[in-house]
């Protein structure tokens, strides 16, 4: 197995003067800017050289997807032939800087675009402490087993990655404190969360990443066309912070029937944060982060969760909206998702195990999906110029 960040470490770049701090590129003879990405993208140039054999002569890097297919844009990082001639691509890199998470869907769906681009049959996500390697065939990219040399690339001598079993919990593993401790401690639910709120978390947590069989009426009753999977995703926010969790995906119609791709999510610090993604032509981001510990209401006696917002809506950099006017709008468009001017989303039985079938539940993600397109055609309604 190759320890990537070590290799990284390992290799030191000469750092030049040439109208500001610069890498020499070897690959294209110029000096390139240094930044965090571009560190990667030359260390990457010699861990291809140096640890699995491959000739610089056919190496290409910020390859124009243009000159491949007129009208195509983008770039990629660098891209390995079989040949001298650079014609027939054998494996696609895409370099990110060592924050990025390279598992994250967004960074593959960016290098599968460019390996079909340039029909290559392999692509690699680095980051200089992550390193991924897919054979792509038929449509489908499997996951490689280590890093094959160049030799065994051209030779197609790959093993393939095992995928481990995964399986949801009980309702008895969710009551148990060694599990919502092993939770806490991965991010997904909050220190400081209480204790009952945690419960609901875990157990909403455990559908909507572990439980993957949902059939079809199922669908419908969620508001949704399609079950995307389960995938790495990564949003930022307008505080500056990058948001990487594995999201439960869905395809579905926004009040215009276009089609989008919403998200469900949680992340736990000293709070529990329940996401709702959208993503769009235009937009990909967290349409509504809710605060489970603020806004759900526990009832011991009934063992019922009710989930409710208060209209508070944020134009990233742009300000906040006032939220008597979400509530306002929402009122208007979704009257039944009012009640004594707070948004309600749902109340959940969680005395037993959440299941996709069951009608409290989805009511409530029907509801959350609701809730985030409004608020975001109150965005673009009141968006300021």
């Amino acid at each position: 197995m190759i320890n990537i960040k070590k290799i990284f470490k390992d290799i030191k770049l000469q750092k030049y003067k040439s109208g500001g701090r610069a890498y020499a590129d070897p690959v294209r003879n110029i000096f390139v800017q240094c930044t965090p990405e571009e560190e990667v993208r030359q260390k990457t140039i010699l861990f291809l050289q140096r640890d699995l054999g491959v000739p610089i002569e056919r190496i290409s890097v910020e390859e124009s997807m243009a000159h491949v297919k007129r009208g195509k844009r983008g770039r990629a990082d660098i891209v390995v032939y079989r040949d001298d001639k650079k014609k027939d691509a054998l494996l696609v890199i895409e370099c990110k800087a060592s924050e990025v998470d390279v598992s994250c869907y967004i960074v593959r769906e960016q290098a599968e675009g460019y390996l079909k681009i340039l029909d290559a049959d392999y692509y690699m996500l680095i980051n200089g402490h992550q390193i991924i390697m897919y054979k792509y065939n038929s449509g489908l990219a499997i996951e490689i087993e280590g890093i094959p040399s160049y030799r065994e690339l051209l030779n197609d001598k790959v093993e393939y990655a095992q995928a481990l079993p995964i399986k949801a919990y009980s309702y008895h593993d969710i009551l148990s404190k060694d599990l919502q401790r092993a939770f806490q401690k991965e991010n997904y639910l909050g220190d400081s969360t209480p204790h009952d709120i945690k419960l609901f978390a875990l157990n909403f947590l455990n559908l909507i990443l572990l439980k993957t069989a949902i059939n079809h009426d199922d669908l419908i009753g969620i508001g949704v066309s399609e079950d995307f999977g389960v995938k790495r995703t990564r949003f930022g926010n307008s505080a500056g912070y990058n948001y990487q969790e594995l999201t439960r995906l869905f395809i579905a119609k926004d009040n215009k029937n276009k089609d989008l791709i919403w998200g469900l999510s949680m992340i736990g610090y000293y709070n529990t944060q329940l996401n709702v993604s959208i993503t769009n032509k235009k937009n990909r981001h967290h349409s509504l982060q809710l605060d489970l510990d603020k806004f759900c209401e526990y009832n011991p006696v009934t063992n019922m969760v009710t989930v409710t917002h208060n209209g508070a809506l944020s134009f990233g950099r742009g300000g906040s909206m006032k939220r008597q006017v979400v509530i306002d709008y929402v009122k208007d468009k979704a009257p039944d998702l009012i009640r004594e001017n707070k948004v309600y989303l749902g109340c959940i039985d969680n005395s037993r195990l959440l299941e996709w079938e069951h009608s409290d539940v989805q009511n409530f993600i029907k509801n959350l999906l609701r809730y985030g397109i409004l608020r975001d055609e109150v965005r673009t309604k009141y968006k300021r110029k």
